[in-house]
């Protein structure tokens, strides 16, 4: 992945695991950064041209608000299932 304008990318390291990178000029939440792999995690919202994604995982799901209802069925990870997964990280 490359970043244009990283003059204007924050990273703070939200967990032991990852970092989130952030926009110093609004806030924005732009990405979740996996320390072990470099992988990215982005805001689907900030692509303006995609089609035929679906999406297959929710993390965190015990957590979610009462009035999400998503249209289609997902693997799903509690706080306790994404914490002990990444516990080896911590």
């Amino acid at each position: 992945m490359k970043i244009e304008g990283d003059d204007k990318v924050k990273m703070y390291e939200s967990s032991s695991w990852a970092s989130r990178g952030f926009c110093t000029e609004c806030g924005t939440h732009l990405f979740y950064k996996f320390k072990a792999t470099g992988e990215y995690n982005m805001p689907v919202g900030m692509f303006a041209n995609l089609e035929g994604l679906e999406m297959d995982m929710q993390y965190f799901s015990d957590m979610r608000p009462s009035y999400y209802c998503f249209s289609n069925e997902t693997k799903e990870m509690t706080t306790a299932e994404i914490m002990a997964y990444f516990a080896s990280d911590m």
